[in-house]
């Protein structure tokens, strides 16, 4: 049974553009809610930035009680945090981490790339813990390309890199804390693909570029596809070249505290945690 669409979502931009900068904020919805365990998606770029560029606008900075997942569409992306992990992630690759009890981290582009310019194009998708993981250890995982299996049609037409959890019981590269299944779907124009989705799971369905028909609805560029949670089938064609982040995870149903980067279920533990950052509980990041 087909899952229902509920309404497609057109993008918006956040904050406008930061100098040559810029990317759009999916997620949350422009009513501030979002798809549980699902919290937050930018989408930086596509962009081209110039040389003797200012990078991306972010410095270290905190986070406790949820996971990020970080696609590099194009460009390298490179991360360091206040517990050691360190590296630099290039074009297919992802960075899962899962800040958790607590950790300070930055992500940057290298100098060369501040000096030359280039395309830059990358998605970020925060994942909430529940209560009884928020204060496990922080942790990082940084895979290239040729890292992530990918599930292929017969054709060739239809290429799924499985990041993490599986795809049609194809096992992706990480196991997640929570048991999230996320996917990039890239489909040629023409291509059709069904994706399984196990009852009572709610879905995240982004598509970063092109026209596709989902369940018969039709969505573009920059565009976030909202189900009802019931079916248990997704059917996919592509009227042009696409591609797709597919994602879908099992709804925690607690409470959201959320403050910046601090993702709790109660204002106190935002508190303490604002508190465990000043005292060096996360850690010290060094430059």
């Amino acid at each position: 049974m087909q899952k229902t669409v509920n309404k497609v979502v057109n993008n918006h931009p956040i904050n406008g553009s930061l100098s040559d900068y810029y990317f759009y904020s999916p997620l949350p919805y422009q009513d501030g809610k979002a798809t549980d365990p699902f919290l937050l998606l930018h989408h930086h770029g596509p962009m081209t930035l110039p040389p003797n560029n200012s990078g991306m606008p972010f410095g270290p900075h905190p986070h406790r009680g949820f996971e990020t997942v970080t696609w590099i569409i194009s460009g390298h992306v490179v991360h360091k945090d206040s517990h050691g992990y360190h590296s630099r992630i290039d074009e297919g690759g992802i960075q899962w981490m899962s800040a958790a009890r607590g950790l300070i981290h930055n992500e940057y582009v290298e100098n060369s790339f501040k000096e030359e310019g280039g395309d830059l194009e990358i998605l970020q998708l925060w994942i909430n813990l529940p209560a009884k993981l928020k204060m496990t250890p922080a942790k990082y995982t940084g895979l290239q390309q040729q890292d992530i299996p990918v599930v292929k049609t017969d054709d060739d037409k239809v290429q799924v890199a499985v990041a993490g959890g599986s795809f049609n019981g194809h096992k992706g590269a990480i196991s997640s804390l929570t048991n999230i299944n996320a996917s990039l779907i890239k489909m040629q124009a023409g291509s059709k693909t069904d994706i399984q989705v196990a009852q009572g799971r709610n879905v995240l369905f982004y598509v970063l570029k092109g026209d596709v028909k989902v369940n018969d609805k039709a969505a573009g560029d920059r565009s976030l596809v909202l189900f009802d949670n019931d079916g248990d089938e997704i059917n996919v064609t592509a009227d042009t070249d696409a591609i797709i982040l597919y994602c879908d995870g099992e709804p925690l149903n607690e409470p959201v505290a959320w403050h910046g980067p601090y993702v709790m279920n109660t204002q106190t533990e935002i508190m303490e945690a604002m508190r465990d950052e000043r005292m060096g509980k996360f850690g010290f990041y060094i430059d």
